[in-house]
């Protein structure tokens, strides 16, 4: 610690100047370095410009007495070490000085060796306070230098996260003919949706994972299906239809993507209650999952796909809001609507990244 050693420093306040004098060489014959003062209003002159470790002050004295001169002092330093001088025969002004913040008081005639041991106890205790204001000092500092660098390896662990989820939604969407790049517009269209629609920035990340991972369960379907160039048969639908909950099981088993789940699970549930896995109906379904069904479907109208071509966003914004009551929910649908053009084009042609798109601002084939 930087706390500086204790210095043998004293200023005597005493009107009388016998004692001034008497104490005077008593400090000076024990090592230390005098200042004298003749009243309350030239010791606090001295005090202000010279800041003793230690002062003695008499209480009865012309001008100032010892009692504003210790509150004067007291608050240009709060750590000023002060003994008062008294009387025999008035004890109770020195310890009203002790609740005003002196160390000690000493009564006359003054003790020699007495008035020594307790100036050295209250430098002693001058500089444990000191000591310790330097320590809780230090430790805020450090504390403050963790909290920084936990902060920074949290912000960079979470990067890592977030690159690793973004690999495994470009990972899934290749597997999907046709839907390179599906899974980051996506998201850039939720997070912008879910800002839209009033939800609060702690929510943003659970639907960024849950975006990424919403078909994380297809890869517990057979390339013969998931790649089949032609219509699926009933048998075949039916194994399709088990992804939402292949990709439930594997996200919840993973602490921090738990919050992903009602839209892995639930991506497909439609307003009316004719979507699967459970056929929720409505407000049942999960609001991330409503908010992503229409984010997804307006990707899927506006970019070509082996087996739908592309069309405008017009046309595509029409078709949503053809469909709100019974594919999507109304509410999230008249907020979708609400968002410029220029932003959704913007978030199409990638020039706004994904993780920056809220927190800074049927008509597809269904899987």
């Amino acid at each position: 610690m930087s706390t500086p050693p204790v210095r043998k420093e004293v200023l005597i306040v005493e009107d009388d100047a016998k004692v001034r004098s008497a104490l005077r060489e008593v400090f000076l014959s024990d090592g230390y370095q005098c200042r004298v003062a003749s009243n309350g209003r030239e010791g606090l002159e001295s005090f202000e410009r010279e800041r003793p470790p230690l002062t003695l002050t008499d209480i009865k004295m012309p001008v100032m007495d010892g009692l504003d001169f210790l509150r004067r002092a007291r608050t240009l330093d709060s750590d000023a070490a002060v003994i008062v001088i008294t009387g025999v025969g008035d004890i109770k002004t020195a310890i009203e000085s002790l609740k005003c913040g002196a160390y000690d008081f000493i009564t006359k005639p003054v003790n020699v060796e007495a008035v020594l041991i307790a100036a050295e106890r209250a430098l002693e205790r001058r500089q444990l306070l000191m000591e310790r204001r330097e320590y809780h000092a230090m430790l805020e500092r450090r504390v403050g230098e963790a909290t920084r660098d936990l902060a920074a390896a949290l912000n960079e662990l979470e990067d890592t996260y977030r690159a690793t989820l973004e690999a495994l939604g470009s990972a899934l969407d290749t597997r999907d003919v046709g839907t390179h790049a599906h899974s980051r517009r996506v998201v850039g269209y939720s997070l912008t949706l879910a800002r839209t629609h009033g939800l609060p920035d702690s929510q943003f990340r659970d639907i960024e994972h849950g975006v990424l991972l919403h078909d994380i369960g297809k890869i517990g379907i057979p390339d013969g299906i998931l790649l089949k160039p032609g219509p699926l048969s009933s048998d075949e639908w039916k194994i399709m239809r088990t992804h939402p909950d292949l990709g439930r099981r594997l996200v919840e088993r993973i602490p921090f993507l738990r919050g992903a789940v009602p839209i892995v699970y639930h991506h497909h549930e439609r307003w009316d209650g004719t979507g699967y896995p459970l056929g929720l109906r409505g407000e049942m379904i999960p609001l991330g999952a409503r908010i992503f069904a229409v984010a997804d479907a307006f990707d899927a109208m506006t970019f070509d796909r082996p087996y739908s071509v592309a069309i405008s966003f017009d046309a595509a914004r029409k078709e949503i809001a053809r469909c709100a009551g019974t594919h999507f929910d109304p509410n999230v649908v008249e907020n979708f609507l609400k968002i410029p053009l220029e932003l959704l084009e913007t978030i199409r042609n990638g020039s706004v990244e994904w993780s920056q798109a809220a927190p800074k601002g049927p008509a597809a084939r269904e899987h």
